[in-house]
């Protein structure tokens, strides 16, 4: 016994699916910008001052999308103060020496910003999907 199905209006399911990929990558880069940001914040107010040379090289980069998947990079930026050579002076303290005690910024940053970043995205998704219903 065979059965035949006819679906209408997949052209418009398709089309509904596409916006709202499309929202839901706006609140991906939108939260994870916001999120950086307040890493950026809390791991400047964790760094060790000397100079302020570490700290002034804190940065993020752009969110990018690779293939459905969202990233933004925190951390170091390359500057005209701390150059590349200057790296090893990032790490030493971050994660410490033999002869040094660490003193974790990066971390620390992260660790205490991701729950509040994943409850965001959790949220907003939450809103994209709610609304079209």
């Amino acid at each position: 016994m065979a059965y035949s199905v006819k679906i209408e209006g997949l052209t418009n399911l398709k089309q509904k699916i596409e916006e709202k990929r499309k929202e839901i990558g706006a609140v991906f880069e939108k939260d994870l910008n916001e999120g950086a940001d307040r890493v950026v914040a809390s791991a400047k107010s964790k760094t060790p001052v000397l100079s302020g040379n570490l700290r002034n090289a804190i940065g993020k980069n752009e969110v990018r999308e690779r293939g459905g998947k969202y990233s933004v990079y925190v951390g170091i930026q390359i500057n005209e103060i701390f150059t590349k050579a200057d790296g090893w002076y990032a790490r030493m303290q971050e994660y410490g020496t033999s002869k040094m005690k660490a003193q974790p910024y990066l971390r620390p940053a992260f660790n205490e910003q991701k729950a509040q970043i994943n409850n965001e995205i959790v949220s907003d998704l939450k809103e994209v999907i709610k609304e079209s219903k």
